[in-house]
């Protein structure tokens, strides 16, 4: 019987033990911020959700009050991360209307409170800064850039210590003196440096697509040698000779170029000592060129039939067929065709008349035997007579004309 009264309380005891480590694990997982607690703001249908992304959150946890004018108008309801941003989930009122430009921080009520989410609107006025810009909605996202965050309690402590302990305050007044000195009697010079790299730096700043294109292309064409590095060795160890033999041949080098100055010099001093030769012989060059101008649409034709008289030079395949020649000729015997063909040439002075009927006729003038002879009135046929010139015309000398050159390839008909 005492057996049995020793062994049941201990029994009992350790069943009580257990149940209480038991409880005790269960109960260390139970975080009360990862459910929503009774009495938090828009939390129900009188709210809406809004997704922020911030740099860095501290110590904010879920169930953290969200206030704009230290009035609460929402609660943080969740807390994930994406990448290296902290997505913050937050509920606000429905009553509360707030700009999309509305901006968020991560405060802290007290040096050692709990923190909140700070809601400012830029601008100061609430009513102008609606009016400018959405209302911000259920679902949508705010940027890092419409974030930030209020000192930490470690940051201001840090400060503190740092000014308490002399961090470094005393090194300042050595560099204000320093500054003094280096600046004294150089104040516009320094007003002027600062300015022009002021200019310096808004023209850099203007610019800056330019210099990074530029850096992206010498980065490409750095990339394009490394690649291509053993082609530029190559390159180099072949053209070493020929640097080698430049250096040699360097003394000959400079005299030849040195010969090709005093050539020069010699060149300038002829041309100059015979410019006046020259310019006459270009002169005469001149009417050889208008007469060749002149010829220049009858010397293709002439040069068809110089080397294969009488056939042009187009028939010569065609002319000889086996034992007997094809001849396809037009031949032009009246006597003005040939005295053109064959007199056409011959000066002015030489052509006496008609060369085939009456060589010995003095030439007739173009105008007829009856140009400028005075008729029985004592007047010409152009109305004027010959004591009495005109008093607009002035006597001009007469001029011969050239006679037009003889056409040997009329006698075949092909001028």
């Amino acid at each position: 019987m005492s057996t049995r009264r020793i062994i049941a309380p201990r029994g009992r005891w350790i069943s009580a033990l257990l149940a209480v480590v038991a409880l005790l694990t269960t109960g260390c997982e139970i975080q009360p911020n990862d459910n929503t607690l009774p009495g938090q703001v828009a939390v129900g249908d009188d709210g809406y959700s809004v997704e922020v992304h911030f740099d860095q959150i501290a110590n904010l946890v879920p169930n953290a009050t969200v206030m704009k004018d230290n009035v609460v108008i929402g609660t943080v309801a969740g807390i994930d991360v994406d990448g290296w941003e902290a997505v913050v989930e937050l509920r606000l009122l429905k009553d509360i209307e707030l700009p999309s430009t509305a901006e968020f921080s991560v405060g802290q009520k007290t040096l050692l409170g709990a923190q909140y989410v700070e809601v400012s609107v830029p601008g100061g006025d609430k009513a102008r800064a609606t009016k400018h810009s959405e209302p911000l909605g259920d679902g949508e996202v705010i940027g890092v850039e419409q974030t930030g965050s209020y000192p930490a309690t470690e940051q201001v402590l840090g400060a503190v210590a740092l000014l308490l302990n002399n961090g470094g305050l005393s090194q300042i007044s050595t560099i204000t003196d320093e500054l003094s000195t280096a600046l004294h009697g150089r104040v516009p010079d320094t007003r002027s440096l600062i300015r022009r790299s002021n200019e310096l730096l808004t023209v850099l700043d203007q610019n800056r697509g330019e210099i990074v294109r530029a850096l992206d292309s010498l980065n490409d064409f750095s990339a394009g040698l490394r690649e291509d590095q053993t082609t530029v060795a190559t390159a180099i160890d072949k053209i070493t000779p020929g640097l080698k033999t430049l250096e040699q041949e360097r003394d000959r080098l400079v005299r030849a170029v040195t010969a090709t100055g005093r050539t020069g010099d010699r060149a300038v001093k002829v041309v100059r000592a015979s410019e006046t030769a020259l310019t006459a012989n270009l002169k005469s060059l001149g009417p050889i060129l208008s007469n060749l101008g002149k010829a220049s649409e009858s010397l293709p034709e002439a040069l068809k039939i110089g080397l294969t008289i009488p056939f042009p030079a187009m028939t010569t395949r065609d002319a000889v067929r086996g034992d007997y020649a094809n001849l396809f000729a037009t031949l032009d015997l009246r006597v003005g065709s040939l005295a053109d063909s064959w007199l056409g040439g011959i000066p002015p002075a030489l052509q006496a008349g008609d060369p085939l009927r009456n060589p010995l006729a003095p030439p007739t003038k173009k105008g007829g035997p009856t140009d400028g002879v005075p008729d029985s009135d004592g007047g010409t046929d152009d109305g004027t007579t010959e004591d009495e010139p005109d008093p607009g015309d002035t006597p001009t000398p007469d001029i011969p004309e050239e006679p037009s050159p003889g056409c040997l390839l009329s006698f075949l008909g092909l001028c």
